[in-house]
Protein backbone atom coordinates (compact mmCIF):
# COMPACT_ATOMS: atom_id res chain seq x y z
CA UNK A 1 0.00 0.00 0.00
CA UNK A 2 0.91 3.54 -0.82
CA UNK A 3 -0.63 7.07 0.78
CA UNK A 4 -1.66 9.57 -1.80
CA UNK A 5 -2.95 12.67 -1.31
CA UNK A 6 -6.34 13.29 -2.61
CA UNK A 7 -5.59 15.85 -4.81
CA UNK A 8 -2.79 13.27 -6.40
CA UNK A 9 -5.65 10.48 -6.53
CA UNK A 10 -8.16 13.43 -8.44
CA UNK A 11 -5.89 14.43 -11.24
CA UNK A 12 -3.92 11.03 -12.19
CA UNK A 13 -7.70 9.55 -12.15
CA UNK A 14 -8.85 12.59 -14.63
CA UNK A 15 -6.33 11.69 -16.96
CA UNK A 16 -6.64 7.59 -16.71
CA UNK A 17 -9.94 8.11 -18.06
CA UNK A 18 -9.62 10.74 -20.87
CA UNK A 19 -6.91 8.18 -21.78
CA UNK A 20 -9.92 6.29 -23.25
CA UNK A 21 -10.83 8.91 -25.32
CA UNK A 22 -13.93 9.69 -22.77
CA UNK A 23 -14.82 13.34 -22.45
CA UNK A 24 -13.47 15.57 -20.35
CA UNK A 25 -16.56 16.07 -18.56
CA UNK A 26 -17.22 12.80 -17.49
CA UNK A 27 -13.24 11.92 -16.84
CA UNK A 28 -13.77 15.02 -14.34
CA UNK A 29 -16.79 13.34 -12.87
CA UNK A 30 -14.85 10.45 -12.33
CA UNK A 31 -12.25 12.10 -10.29
CA UNK A 32 -14.61 13.83 -8.55
CA UNK A 33 -16.06 10.66 -7.60
CA UNK A 34 -13.02 8.58 -6.74
CA UNK A 35 -11.57 11.53 -4.20
CA UNK A 36 -14.47 11.63 -2.46
CA UNK A 37 -14.79 7.64 -1.64
CA UNK A 38 -10.98 7.80 -0.74
CA UNK A 39 -11.91 10.77 1.40
CA UNK A 40 -14.06 8.39 3.16
CA UNK A 41 -12.17 5.11 3.19
CA UNK A 42 -14.59 3.32 0.57
CA UNK A 43 -12.00 0.84 -1.50
CA UNK A 44 -12.01 2.21 -4.82
CA UNK A 45 -9.37 1.79 -7.39
CA UNK A 46 -10.19 -1.73 -8.14
CA UNK A 47 -13.36 -1.28 -9.00
CA UNK A 48 -12.47 1.83 -10.98
CA UNK A 49 -9.62 -0.19 -12.84
CA UNK A 50 -12.50 -3.01 -13.92
CA UNK A 51 -14.79 -0.09 -15.50
CA UNK A 52 -11.48 0.87 -17.46
CA UNK A 53 -11.48 -2.95 -18.80
CA UNK A 54 -15.03 -3.38 -19.16
CA UNK A 55 -15.05 -0.31 -21.25
CA UNK A 56 -12.43 -0.80 -23.49
CA UNK A 57 -13.99 -4.26 -24.13
CA UNK A 58 -17.16 -2.70 -25.03
CA UNK A 59 -19.04 -4.20 -22.00
CA UNK A 60 -20.34 -1.56 -20.13
CA UNK A 61 -23.63 1.04 -21.20
CA UNK A 62 -23.03 4.79 -21.18
CA UNK A 63 -27.00 4.91 -21.77
CA UNK A 64 -29.63 5.55 -19.15
CA UNK A 65 -32.30 4.00 -21.23
CA UNK A 66 -30.39 1.07 -22.98
CA UNK A 67 -28.79 -1.39 -20.29
CA UNK A 68 -29.10 -4.94 -19.33
CA UNK A 69 -27.10 -7.63 -16.93
CA UNK A 70 -24.41 -8.57 -19.86
CA UNK A 71 -24.13 -4.62 -20.28
CA UNK A 72 -24.61 -2.41 -17.62
CA UNK A 73 -25.32 0.77 -16.85
CA UNK A 74 -21.43 2.49 -15.27
CA UNK A 75 -22.11 4.04 -11.72
CA UNK A 76 -18.41 4.74 -12.17
CA UNK A 77 -18.73 6.40 -15.64
CA UNK A 78 -22.22 7.78 -15.51
CA UNK A 79 -23.07 8.30 -11.37
CA UNK A 80 -23.14 11.84 -11.52
CA UNK A 81 -25.33 12.32 -14.90
CA UNK A 82 -27.34 9.50 -13.33
CA UNK A 83 -27.89 11.80 -9.97
CA UNK A 84 -28.56 14.66 -12.26
CA UNK A 85 -31.03 13.07 -14.47
CA UNK A 86 -33.22 11.69 -11.57
CA UNK A 87 -33.04 15.04 -9.73
CA UNK A 88 -33.83 17.26 -12.75
CA UNK A 89 -36.57 14.81 -13.95
CA UNK A 90 -37.73 13.95 -10.25
CA UNK A 91 -38.35 10.27 -11.41
CA UNK A 92 -37.45 6.88 -10.15
CA UNK A 93 -34.81 5.06 -12.55
CA UNK A 94 -34.73 1.47 -12.96
CA UNK A 95 -32.27 -0.26 -14.84
CA UNK A 96 -29.02 -2.73 -13.99
CA UNK A 97 -25.77 -0.73 -12.78
CA UNK A 98 -21.94 -1.91 -12.66
CA UNK A 99 -20.25 -0.15 -9.43
CA UNK A 100 -23.04 1.05 -7.64
CA UNK A 101 -20.40 2.73 -4.91
CA UNK A 102 -19.82 5.70 -7.17
CA UNK A 103 -23.17 6.35 -7.71
CA UNK A 104 -23.56 6.29 -3.94
CA UNK A 105 -21.10 9.00 -3.97
CA UNK A 106 -22.20 11.33 -6.28
CA UNK A 107 -26.02 10.54 -4.38
CA UNK A 108 -24.05 12.04 -1.71
CA UNK A 109 -21.95 14.99 -3.09
CA UNK A 110 -25.57 15.98 -4.45
CA UNK A 111 -27.38 15.67 -1.24
CA UNK A 112 -24.52 17.83 0.27
CA UNK A 113 -24.37 20.53 -2.45
CA UNK A 114 -27.63 20.98 -3.41
CA UNK A 115 -29.50 19.40 -0.31
CA UNK A 116 -31.76 16.99 -2.53
CA UNK A 117 -31.40 13.66 -0.53
CA UNK A 118 -31.92 10.44 -2.56
CA UNK A 119 -32.86 6.67 -2.31
CA UNK A 120 -31.51 3.65 -3.56
CA UNK A 121 -33.25 -0.12 -3.34
CA UNK A 122 -31.89 -3.20 -5.16
CA UNK A 123 -34.07 -5.54 -7.01
CA UNK A 124 -35.31 -7.24 -4.14
CA UNK A 125 -36.24 -3.42 -2.98
CA UNK A 126 -34.52 -3.78 -0.22
CA UNK A 127 -32.91 -0.58 0.98
CA UNK A 128 -29.09 -0.01 0.01
CA UNK A 129 -28.35 3.60 0.80
CA UNK A 130 -29.88 6.77 1.17
CA UNK A 131 -29.22 10.13 2.02
CA UNK A 132 -30.47 12.55 5.20
CA UNK A 133 -29.88 16.05 6.01
CA UNK A 134 -26.37 15.91 4.28
CA UNK A 135 -25.35 12.36 5.60
CA UNK A 136 -25.27 9.04 3.88
CA UNK A 137 -25.98 5.72 4.90
CA UNK A 138 -24.98 2.45 3.22
CA UNK A 139 -25.28 -1.28 3.88
CA UNK A 140 -22.27 -2.16 1.98
CA UNK A 141 -23.05 -6.07 2.67
CA UNK A 142 -25.80 -6.05 -0.07
CA UNK A 143 -23.29 -4.24 -2.66
CA UNK A 144 -21.46 -7.61 -2.85
CA UNK A 145 -22.21 -7.98 -6.55
CA UNK A 146 -20.46 -5.51 -9.12
CA UNK A 147 -23.56 -5.34 -11.15
CA UNK A 148 -27.34 -5.72 -10.08
CA UNK A 149 -30.87 -4.14 -10.62
CA UNK A 150 -31.75 -1.12 -8.93
CA UNK A 151 -34.19 1.75 -7.77
CA UNK A 152 -33.08 5.18 -7.56
CA UNK A 153 -35.66 7.71 -6.41
CA UNK A 154 -35.91 11.16 -4.53
CA UNK A 155 -36.26 10.67 -0.94
CA UNK A 156 -38.97 12.73 0.15
CA UNK A 157 -39.78 11.41 3.77
CA UNK A 158 -37.18 10.66 6.24
CA UNK A 159 -37.13 6.77 6.99
CA UNK A 160 -36.35 4.32 9.33
CA UNK A 161 -33.31 1.94 8.64
CA UNK A 162 -30.28 0.70 10.27
CA UNK A 163 -27.90 1.40 7.49
CA UNK A 164 -24.24 2.66 8.66
CA UNK A 165 -23.83 6.16 8.58
CA UNK A 166 -20.36 6.70 6.13
CA UNK A 167 -17.89 8.67 7.45
CA UNK A 168 -15.20 11.07 6.51
CA UNK A 169 -11.88 9.39 6.97
CA UNK A 170 -9.47 10.66 10.25
CA UNK A 171 -6.91 11.33 7.66
CA UNK A 172 -7.82 14.92 5.98
CA UNK A 173 -4.67 14.88 3.46
CA UNK A 174 -4.14 11.15 2.32
CA UNK A 175 -5.25 7.84 1.36
CA UNK A 176 -3.65 4.51 1.16
CA UNK A 177 -4.07 2.59 -2.05
CA UNK A 178 -2.57 -0.70 -3.56
CA UNK A 179 0.65 0.23 -5.33
CA UNK A 180 0.07 -2.18 -7.92
CA UNK A 181 -3.02 -1.16 -8.99
CA UNK A 182 -1.80 2.92 -8.87
CA UNK A 183 0.98 1.99 -11.16
CA UNK A 184 -1.42 0.89 -13.20
CA UNK A 185 -3.81 4.09 -13.56
CA UNK A 186 -0.49 6.06 -13.52
CA UNK A 187 0.09 4.73 -16.97
CA UNK A 188 -3.14 5.32 -18.29
CA UNK A 189 -2.80 8.71 -16.99
CA UNK A 190 0.62 9.30 -18.51
CA UNK A 191 -0.68 8.18 -22.01
CA UNK A 192 -2.83 11.92 -22.06
CA UNK A 193 -0.90 15.09 -22.43
CA UNK A 194 -3.16 17.76 -20.91
CA UNK A 195 -2.71 21.42 -22.58
CA UNK A 196 -2.91 24.10 -20.67
CA UNK A 197 -6.14 25.21 -22.53
CA UNK A 198 -9.55 26.49 -21.74
CA UNK A 199 -10.82 23.33 -22.13
CA UNK A 200 -8.23 21.22 -19.82
CA UNK A 201 -9.32 23.69 -16.58
CA UNK A 202 -12.68 23.68 -17.15
CA UNK A 203 -13.13 20.07 -18.02
CA UNK A 204 -15.19 20.85 -21.56
CA UNK A 205 -17.99 18.44 -22.61
CA UNK A 206 -19.56 18.16 -19.58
Amino acid sequence: MIELSFNEIYSETQKAIRSLEIDWGIAKDVAILSRWLAQHEIYFLGSLLKTTDLFSAQNISLSINNNSFEKPLSGTLMGMIMIEYVSANNIIWEGFINNPKFLIAAMSIMAHEQKINFELYNKDQKLIAITENENSYVNFEDLKLSTDYFFLNINIHNKKHELKKILLSKNTNVSKVNEKCWEKLKAMAFETYVPESKESISGAGY
